[in-house]
C-alpha cells in the first residue's frame, strides 16, 4: 500500500509542478504584455497631446488677430461693414484629438498609469472638451447672427461679439498650451 502511495505521488508531484510552472509562465507573460500595452499607450497619448498642442499654437496667433483687430474697430467712431472685414477667415478652431484617451479608457489600460497621471490626462482631455463645447458653441452663434443689420449698431454688435469670444478662446488656447506643456513635462520619459 505504501509502496502505491509513493509510486501516486511520484506521478502526481511533477504533473503538479508543471501546472504550477505553466501559471506562473503564463501569469508573467500577461504582466509582461500588460506593461507593453500600457507604455504603448503613454506613447499614443503623448503623441496626441504633442499633436493638440501644435493644432491650438497653429491657431492662436489668428485668434489673437482677429481679437484686436475687433476691439479696435468696435472702438472706432466710423464703422461700416458692407460685408465680412478682410481679416476674419472664419473661426479657424481645431478638432482636437482623443483617441487614444478613449482607448485607454476602454481597454481598461489607462488604469495600469499612476494615479497622479490618470488625473492629469483626464484634466487635460476635460479641458479639450470645453474647448471643443465652446468653440462649436461660437460657430451656431456666429451662424444665428450673420445677419447683424438689426440697426445701425449691428456692426458695432458683431465686432464686439468677436472681440468677446476671441478673448474666451484665447484665454482657453493659452490654458491648453501651458497645460500640454506641464503633462508632457510629467509623462514624456523618452
Amino acid at each position: 500500500m505504501r509502496k502505491k502511495i509513493g509510486e501516486i505521488l511520484v506521478q502526481i508531484i511533477p504533473v503538479m509542478i508543471g501546472v504550477y510552472l505553466g501559471f506562473v509562465l503564463s501569469n508573467w507573460s500577461e504582466t509582461n504584455k500588460r506593461k507593453s500595452q500600457t507604455e504603448l499607450l503613454r506613447k499614443n497619448i503623448i503623441t496626441e497631446i504633442k499633436s493638440n498642442k501644435s493644432k491650438i499654437s497653429e491657431v492662436l496667433d489668428y485668434h489673437i488677430m482677429v481679437r484686436d483687430s475687433s476691439r479696435i474697430i468696435q472702438n472706432s467712431d466710423n464703422i461700416e461693414m458692407v460685408s465680412l472685414p478682410p481679416f476674419f477667415k472664419g473661426t479657424r478652431t481645431v478638432i482636437l484629438g482623443n483617441g487614444a484617451f478613449d482607448t485607454g479608457i476602454q481597454t481598461g489600460l489607462i488604469n495600469n498609469l499612476k494615479f497622479e497621471e490618470i488625473q492629469d490626462i483626464n484634466e487635460i482631455y476635460t479641458m479639450q472638451s470645453a474647448y471643443k463645447d465652446f468653440t462649436q458653441l461660437i460657430l451656431s452663434s456666429l451662424m444665428m447672427k450673420i445677419d447683424f443689420k438689426e440697426n445701425d449698431n449691428g456692426d458695432r454688435k458683431f465686432y464686439g461679439f468677436l472681440a468677446v469670444t476671441m478673448t474666451d478662446i484665447v484665454t482657453q488656447e493659452k490654458r491648453l498650451i501651458e497645460n500640454y506643456k506641464k503633462l508632457l513635462e510629467e509623462i514624456d520619459t523618452e
